[in-house]
């Protein structure tokens, strides 16, 4: 029984470099090399390129000292890949490579793999289940569609791939890159991003990092390439890109991940839990929403209506919440939205929650509250949808 209380009305240097060695196949190692080593050059790389360059026009662009960061999505549903750019006041700049195959709790849906969410609803679906997994702050997103990548170049690309990039049709190669250092067209630049190619999830993922660090190396030689690739969302997102850039210390990595098994076709890639609070901390601790720890919520449709468990979650993860679960209630006529503190210790993580959505009743969950989820949301009647 519950006890109401109130109504209110109110980068790959991780995940490869560490965990991956262990993973991917033993051919696979051997043809990769030492891959720590691959990956550790990259920064080592963007500082000797930098040290030939003039520094003016960085500088006057640099956001050095700031909080700031874009979510970058290249491609399309389908096809699509995902980079957080951030610069903060302490640390090195990075850009940090999030895999398409990651499985996330995508808001509304479950757990599903990253590129899932832009299949379901689009970009602001994947910036929300990135806050989701990660509890960062999300300043901007760029959508960059299909020939976005490519039209930003105007000559090649210097790309140094740690192994051969191949796309086969049945059994024909259509499309193949050397391992070693080439120079490559700008549209095979954006399709290092977003074609799978032969390989498994890892390959890919290294793929992507070489690519990302050859269009740092092009921003640093020509910051107007900035401009060209974020012209849609305006200066600031170019001015971050610029600054990591023009960074001696910037970093291009991945978040701790390894195998998991979603029934999928192709490889499924899950987070290292005992690397990846510490990956975050280390990178991104200037975007955490609640550098203190977030609360565990689940949201549970109560009312039937489409939407309605989306809305809610949109406004409790922005807030620094932890999305766990999302499902249906055992039933859909509840008119009000309940919020269940699970214990004691949650009852001023439920009152503050009631507060944010304006909607709710309280109550305390004193029998058998549950040692996964601090809160449970049961959305009513009277949240709003966007159902027609």
């Amino acid at each position: 029984m519950h006890r109401r209380w109130i109504w209110p009305t109110v980068l790959f240097v991780v995940v490869v470099g560490v965990g991956a060695a262990a993973i991917l196949r033993p051919e696979v190692r051997e043809s990769f090399g030492d891959v720590a080593d691959v990956v550790a050059g990259w920064s080592t790389r963007l500082r000797d390129l930098a040290a030939t360059l003039p520094e003016t026009e960085t500088e006057e662009r640099s956001l050095g000292g700031e909080s700031a960061s874009v979510l970058l999505i290249v491609g399309e549903p389908g096809a699509a890949a995902f980079a957080l750019v951030s610069t903060g006041p302490t640390g090195p700049p990075s850009v940090i490579v999030l895999p398409q195959d990651m499985l996330v709790s995508i808001p509304g849906f479950g757990e599903y793999r990253l590129a899932d969410a832009m299949l379901f609803e689009g970009p602001d679906l994947v910036a929300l289940s990135v806050t989701n997994q990660f509890g960062i702050r999300i300043d901007r997103m760029a959508v960059l569609g299909p020939g976005s990548v490519a039209a930003a170049f105007t000559a090649p690309v210097a790309v140094d791939l740690a192994a051969p990039f191949f796309v086969e049709d049945g059994r024909s190669i259509v499309r193949q890159l050397p391992a070693g250092e080439s120079q490559v067209a700008p549209d095979l630049l954006e399709e290092l991003l977003v074609v799978e190619g032969a390989g498994d999830a890892f390959e890919w993922i290294q793929r992507q990092g070489a690519a990302w660090r050859a269009i740092l190396g092009a921003v640093e030689a020509e910051p107007r390439v900035a401009d060209r690739l974020l012209a849609s969302v305006g200066g600031d997102a170019a001015d971050l890109l610029v600054t990591v850039a023009g960074a001696e210390d910037a970093v291009v990595a991945t978040v701790p991940v390894e195998r998991a098994d979603d029934g999928g076709s192709r490889d499924a890639l899950s987070t290292v839990n005992d690397r990846v609070d510490g990956f975050v901390a280390q990178r991104l601790g200037h975007l955490l929403l609640r550098p203190e720890g977030r609360p565990r919520i689940e949201i549970l449709n109560g009312n039937g209506r489409i939407g309605s468990t989306r809305l809610v979650a949109d406004i409790l993860i922005r807030n620094g919440y932890w999305l766990i679960r999302t499902d249906n209630a055992d039933t859909f006529d509840h008119t009000d939205t309940l919020v269940i503190a699970q214990g004691e210790a949650s009852e001023a993580t439920a009152r503050e929650i009631v507060e944010l959505l304006g909607h709710g009743l309280l109550y305390l969950e004193v029998r058998a509250p549950s040692g996964i989820i601090d809160v449970s949301i049961i959305v009513g009647t009277d949240v709003p949808t966007g159902e027609g």
